[in-house]
Protein backbone atom coordinates (compact mmCIF):
# COMPACT_ATOMS: atom_id res chain seq x y z
CA UNK A 1 0.00 0.00 0.00
CA UNK A 2 1.79 3.57 -1.26
CA UNK A 3 1.76 6.76 0.80
CA UNK A 4 -1.72 7.96 -0.70
CA UNK A 5 -3.46 4.29 -0.08
CA UNK A 6 -2.55 4.80 3.39
CA UNK A 7 -3.58 8.10 4.11
CA UNK A 8 -6.85 7.88 2.04
CA UNK A 9 -7.00 4.53 4.46
CA UNK A 10 -6.98 6.06 7.46
CA UNK A 11 -9.25 9.12 6.63
CA UNK A 12 -11.82 6.59 5.54
CA UNK A 13 -11.85 4.93 8.91
CA UNK A 14 -11.26 8.52 10.70
CA UNK A 15 -14.88 9.58 9.21
CA UNK A 16 -16.26 5.96 9.92
CA UNK A 17 -15.51 6.52 13.76
CA UNK A 18 -16.09 9.95 13.85
CA UNK A 19 -19.54 8.70 11.95
CA UNK A 20 -20.38 6.82 14.94
CA UNK A 21 -19.82 9.31 17.43
CA UNK A 22 -21.69 11.46 15.83
CA UNK A 23 -24.83 8.48 15.58
CA UNK A 24 -24.38 8.18 19.15
CA UNK A 25 -24.33 11.97 19.91
CA UNK A 26 -28.45 11.99 18.51
CA UNK A 27 -30.13 15.03 18.52
CA UNK A 28 -27.43 17.92 19.21
CA UNK A 29 -26.38 19.87 16.64
CA UNK A 30 -25.62 18.55 13.21
CA UNK A 31 -23.23 20.76 12.62
CA UNK A 32 -21.02 19.84 15.25
CA UNK A 33 -20.93 16.58 13.81
CA UNK A 34 -20.06 17.77 10.19
CA UNK A 35 -17.60 20.10 11.96
CA UNK A 36 -15.86 17.20 13.67
CA UNK A 37 -15.62 15.05 10.15
CA UNK A 38 -14.30 17.81 7.83
CA UNK A 39 -11.85 18.80 10.70
CA UNK A 40 -10.57 15.08 10.74
CA UNK A 41 -10.28 14.97 6.86
CA UNK A 42 -8.59 18.07 6.35
CA UNK A 43 -6.32 17.94 9.51
CA UNK A 44 -5.75 14.09 9.11
CA UNK A 45 -4.57 14.82 5.62
CA UNK A 46 -2.59 18.01 6.36
CA UNK A 47 -0.76 15.97 9.50
CA UNK A 48 0.10 12.96 6.97
CA UNK A 49 2.57 15.45 5.15
CA UNK A 50 3.75 17.49 7.70
CA UNK A 51 4.63 15.19 10.66
CA UNK A 52 6.58 12.31 10.46
CA UNK A 53 5.31 9.27 11.92
CA UNK A 54 2.74 6.02 11.95
CA UNK A 55 0.23 4.98 9.75
CA UNK A 56 -1.76 4.92 12.91
CA UNK A 57 -1.91 8.78 13.84
CA UNK A 58 -5.17 9.70 11.97
CA UNK A 59 -7.14 7.15 14.11
CA UNK A 60 -5.02 8.30 17.04
CA UNK A 61 -5.94 11.94 16.08
CA UNK A 62 -9.68 10.79 15.11
CA UNK A 63 -10.73 9.40 18.50
CA UNK A 64 -9.36 12.62 20.36
CA UNK A 65 -11.10 14.69 18.03
CA UNK A 66 -14.26 12.37 19.23
CA UNK A 67 -13.61 12.81 22.83
CA UNK A 68 -13.47 16.24 22.33
CA UNK A 69 -16.34 16.41 20.63
CA UNK A 70 -18.12 14.49 23.08
CA UNK A 71 -16.97 16.81 26.16
CA UNK A 72 -17.89 19.86 24.18
CA UNK A 73 -21.25 18.60 23.41
CA UNK A 74 -21.42 17.82 27.51
CA UNK A 75 -19.94 21.60 27.65
CA UNK A 76 -22.63 22.97 25.54
CA UNK A 77 -25.55 20.99 27.25
CA UNK A 78 -24.65 22.05 31.06
CA UNK A 79 -23.47 26.13 30.59
CA UNK A 80 -24.42 27.59 27.18
CA UNK A 81 -28.07 25.69 26.24
CA UNK A 82 -28.81 28.89 24.22
CA UNK A 83 -25.98 29.76 22.21
CA UNK A 84 -26.42 29.47 18.43
CA UNK A 85 -25.96 26.78 16.34
CA UNK A 86 -23.17 28.87 14.03
CA UNK A 87 -21.74 29.83 17.34
CA UNK A 88 -21.31 26.39 18.53
CA UNK A 89 -19.98 25.19 15.76
CA UNK A 90 -17.34 28.21 15.45
CA UNK A 91 -16.45 27.23 18.89
CA UNK A 92 -15.77 23.99 18.27
CA UNK A 93 -13.31 24.85 15.66
CA UNK A 94 -11.60 27.71 17.16
CA UNK A 95 -9.04 25.06 19.21
CA UNK A 96 -8.83 22.76 16.21
CA UNK A 97 -7.08 25.69 14.66
CA UNK A 98 -5.06 26.48 16.81
CA UNK A 99 -4.06 23.46 17.56
CA UNK A 100 -3.33 23.15 13.36
CA UNK A 101 -1.49 26.57 13.87
CA UNK A 102 0.67 25.45 16.46
CA UNK A 103 1.81 21.99 14.82
CA UNK A 104 2.83 24.31 11.71
CA UNK A 105 4.59 26.69 13.90
CA UNK A 106 6.37 24.21 15.59
CA UNK A 107 7.08 20.97 13.10
CA UNK A 108 10.16 21.04 12.88
CA UNK A 109 10.29 20.35 17.08
CA UNK A 110 7.59 17.98 16.76
CA UNK A 111 9.84 15.94 14.31
CA UNK A 112 12.74 15.83 16.27
CA UNK A 113 10.67 15.12 19.44
CA UNK A 114 9.65 11.86 17.69
CA UNK A 115 12.97 10.77 16.44
CA UNK A 116 14.04 11.21 19.80
CA UNK A 117 14.81 7.92 21.99
CA UNK A 118 15.72 9.28 25.61
CA UNK A 119 12.73 7.63 27.95
CA UNK A 120 13.06 10.88 30.37
CA UNK A 121 12.38 13.17 27.25
CA UNK A 122 9.53 11.52 26.11
CA UNK A 123 8.21 11.08 29.95
CA UNK A 124 8.70 15.29 30.35
CA UNK A 125 6.60 15.66 26.89
CA UNK A 126 3.59 13.77 28.28
CA UNK A 127 3.76 15.76 31.26
CA UNK A 128 4.06 18.56 29.49
CA UNK A 129 1.08 17.69 27.32
CA UNK A 130 -1.15 17.14 30.26
CA UNK A 131 -0.35 20.30 31.58
CA UNK A 132 -1.91 21.96 28.51
CA UNK A 133 -5.01 20.21 30.02
CA UNK A 134 -4.72 23.40 32.63
CA UNK A 135 -6.72 25.54 30.93
CA UNK A 136 -9.65 23.51 30.13
CA UNK A 137 -10.04 22.77 33.69
CA UNK A 138 -9.95 26.13 34.73
CA UNK A 139 -12.57 27.48 31.93
CA UNK A 140 -14.57 24.15 32.74
CA UNK A 141 -14.81 25.29 36.26
CA UNK A 142 -15.33 28.75 35.57
CA UNK A 143 -18.34 28.35 33.47
CA UNK A 144 -19.62 25.99 35.46
CA UNK A 145 -19.48 28.07 38.61
CA UNK A 146 -20.63 31.55 37.36
CA UNK A 147 -24.27 31.32 36.48
CA UNK A 148 -24.28 31.28 32.15
CA UNK A 149 -27.44 29.59 31.49
CA UNK A 150 -28.77 32.27 33.47
CA UNK A 151 -28.09 35.22 30.96
CA UNK A 152 -29.92 36.00 27.56
CA UNK A 153 -28.45 34.46 24.18
CA UNK A 154 -26.18 36.70 23.05
CA UNK A 155 -23.83 36.78 26.18
CA UNK A 156 -23.84 33.08 26.28
CA UNK A 157 -22.68 33.13 22.77
CA UNK A 158 -20.29 35.98 23.35
CA UNK A 159 -18.59 33.77 27.08
CA UNK A 160 -18.60 30.43 24.73
CA UNK A 161 -16.30 32.12 22.05
CA UNK A 162 -14.18 33.32 25.06
CA UNK A 163 -13.73 30.20 26.20
CA UNK A 164 -12.81 28.35 23.25
CA UNK A 165 -10.44 31.23 22.74
CA UNK A 166 -8.61 30.85 25.60
CA UNK A 167 -8.74 26.77 24.98
CA UNK A 168 -7.69 27.46 21.36
CA UNK A 169 -4.47 29.87 22.66
CA UNK A 170 -3.99 26.93 25.08
CA UNK A 171 -3.67 24.07 22.08
CA UNK A 172 -1.56 26.71 20.45
CA UNK A 173 0.94 26.99 22.52
CA UNK A 174 0.92 23.19 23.94
CA UNK A 175 0.96 21.70 20.52
CA UNK A 176 4.22 20.86 20.19
CA UNK A 177 3.76 18.57 23.23
CA UNK A 178 0.20 17.40 21.89
CA UNK A 179 1.51 16.14 18.97
CA UNK A 180 4.50 14.36 20.10
CA UNK A 181 2.30 12.16 22.94
CA UNK A 182 -0.45 11.95 19.29
CA UNK A 183 2.40 10.48 17.36
CA UNK A 184 3.96 8.29 19.98
CA UNK A 185 0.80 6.90 21.04
CA UNK A 186 0.14 5.85 16.93
CA UNK A 187 3.39 4.76 17.05
CA UNK A 188 2.82 2.68 19.83
CA UNK A 189 -0.82 1.49 18.89
CA UNK A 190 0.91 0.36 15.41
CA UNK A 191 3.60 -1.69 17.02
CA UNK A 192 0.22 -3.14 19.13
CA UNK A 193 -1.61 -4.22 16.88
CA UNK A 194 1.59 -5.93 14.26
CA UNK A 195 1.82 -7.70 17.72
CA UNK A 196 -1.60 -8.61 17.35
CA UNK A 197 -1.59 -9.71 13.91
CA UNK A 198 1.23 -12.49 14.85
CA UNK A 199 -1.71 -13.79 17.65
CA UNK A 200 -4.30 -14.29 14.90
CA UNK A 201 -3.53 -18.24 14.14
CA UNK A 202 -3.30 -19.24 17.51
CA UNK A 203 -6.71 -16.59 18.42
CA UNK A 204 -8.68 -18.48 15.59
CA UNK A 205 -7.46 -21.53 16.58
CA UNK A 206 -8.93 -21.44 20.51
CA UNK A 207 -12.45 -19.40 18.64
CA UNK A 208 -12.59 -22.81 16.81
CA UNK A 209 -12.67 -24.76 20.01
CA UNK A 210 -14.83 -22.49 21.83
CA UNK A 211 -17.22 -22.09 19.43
CA UNK A 212 -17.43 -26.28 18.92
CA UNK A 213 -17.91 -26.23 23.11
CA UNK A 214 -20.53 -23.50 22.78
CA UNK A 215 -22.44 -25.39 20.01
CA UNK A 216 -22.01 -29.20 21.12
CA UNK A 217 -23.53 -27.92 24.82
CA UNK A 218 -26.14 -25.72 23.14
CA UNK A 219 -27.48 -29.02 21.67
CA UNK A 220 -27.08 -30.85 25.05
CA UNK A 221 -29.03 -28.03 26.70
CA UNK A 222 -31.92 -28.25 23.61
CA UNK A 223 -31.81 -32.59 23.30
CA UNK A 224 -32.30 -32.73 27.43
CA UNK A 225 -34.97 -30.62 27.18
CA UNK A 226 -36.90 -31.71 23.93
CA UNK A 227 -36.87 -35.73 25.44
CA UNK A 228 -37.62 -34.65 28.56
CA UNK A 229 -40.77 -35.80 30.87
CA UNK A 230 -40.95 -32.10 32.07
CA UNK A 231 -39.02 -28.93 31.14
CA UNK A 232 -35.59 -28.38 32.64
CA UNK A 233 -35.04 -24.84 32.52
CA UNK A 234 -36.59 -21.29 33.46
CA UNK A 235 -37.18 -19.02 30.84
CA UNK A 236 -38.29 -15.53 31.73
CA UNK A 237 -40.17 -16.13 34.45
CA UNK A 238 -41.68 -19.94 33.58
CA UNK A 239 -40.49 -23.37 33.36
CA UNK A 240 -40.70 -24.21 29.92
CA UNK A 241 -39.10 -25.98 26.84
CA UNK A 242 -35.72 -24.49 25.21
CA UNK A 243 -35.63 -23.93 21.66
CA UNK A 244 -32.42 -24.54 19.88
CA UNK A 245 -31.65 -21.05 19.54
CA UNK A 246 -32.25 -20.28 23.61
CA UNK A 247 -29.74 -23.95 23.87
CA UNK A 248 -27.14 -21.87 22.37
CA UNK A 249 -27.84 -18.70 24.31
CA UNK A 250 -27.22 -20.37 27.23
CA UNK A 251 -24.50 -22.24 26.35
CA UNK A 252 -22.94 -19.03 25.17
CA UNK A 253 -23.73 -17.36 28.44
CA UNK A 254 -23.02 -20.14 30.58
CA UNK A 255 -19.05 -20.58 28.81
CA UNK A 256 -18.38 -17.11 29.32
CA UNK A 257 -19.67 -17.13 32.90
CA UNK A 258 -22.16 -13.84 32.35
CA UNK A 259 -24.95 -15.70 33.51
CA UNK A 260 -28.09 -12.71 32.87
CA UNK A 261 -30.60 -14.96 34.80
CA UNK A 262 -32.67 -14.72 31.91
CA UNK A 263 -32.66 -18.76 31.67
CA UNK A 264 -31.91 -20.80 35.03
CA UNK A 265 -31.56 -25.00 35.04
CA UNK A 266 -33.90 -25.85 37.47
CA UNK A 267 -33.36 -29.38 37.35
CA UNK A 268 -30.50 -31.70 38.48
CA UNK A 269 -29.74 -33.12 35.11
CA UNK A 270 -29.52 -29.62 33.54
CA UNK A 271 -27.50 -28.31 36.63
CA UNK A 272 -25.14 -30.72 35.89
CA UNK A 273 -24.68 -29.76 32.31
CA UNK A 274 -24.42 -26.15 33.31
CA UNK A 275 -21.55 -26.72 35.50
CA UNK A 276 -19.82 -29.41 32.99
CA UNK A 277 -19.86 -26.24 30.91
CA UNK A 278 -18.62 -24.43 33.10
CA UNK A 279 -15.61 -26.64 34.34
CA UNK A 280 -14.89 -26.91 30.40
CA UNK A 281 -15.12 -23.47 30.13
CA UNK A 282 -12.44 -22.24 32.77
CA UNK A 283 -10.16 -25.15 31.12
CA UNK A 284 -10.45 -23.76 27.97
CA UNK A 285 -9.79 -20.17 28.99
CA UNK A 286 -6.44 -21.18 31.07
CA UNK A 287 -4.70 -23.28 28.26
CA UNK A 288 -5.92 -21.35 25.05
CA UNK A 289 -4.73 -18.11 26.76
CA UNK A 290 -1.39 -20.31 27.42
CA UNK A 291 -1.29 -21.29 23.75
CA UNK A 292 -2.14 -18.26 22.22
CA UNK A 293 1.11 -16.52 24.58
CA UNK A 294 3.44 -19.56 23.77
CA UNK A 295 2.65 -19.08 20.14
CA UNK A 296 3.71 -15.40 20.38
CA UNK A 297 6.34 -15.69 22.09
CA UNK A 298 7.75 -18.40 19.50
CA UNK A 299 7.19 -15.88 16.68
CA UNK A 300 8.30 -12.99 18.12
CA UNK A 301 11.56 -15.16 19.07
CA UNK A 302 11.55 -16.01 15.45
CA UNK A 303 11.23 -12.78 13.53
CA UNK A 304 13.98 -11.48 16.14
Amino acid sequence: MNHHHRLLATVIFSLFLLGLISLSLGGTNPGIAAAAALSVAILAAIFHFVLPGSTFFSAVFANSIGVYACVFVFFLDQNFPQAGARVQEIGFVLPLLGFLAGVLWRRREIAADVVAEEGSAKRQALLRAMIWGAPLVIVGTATTLIPIREIESSGQEFALLTAMLIIALAALLAARDIASFLLSTAILSEDFFTNAARLAKPAFAFFTVYSLLVLVFGCFYTILDRYSATANFLAGGVIRKLSFGEGLYLSIVTLSTVGYGDLIAQTTAARALVGAEIFFGVLLLLFGVQAILSSGQKQTGAAS
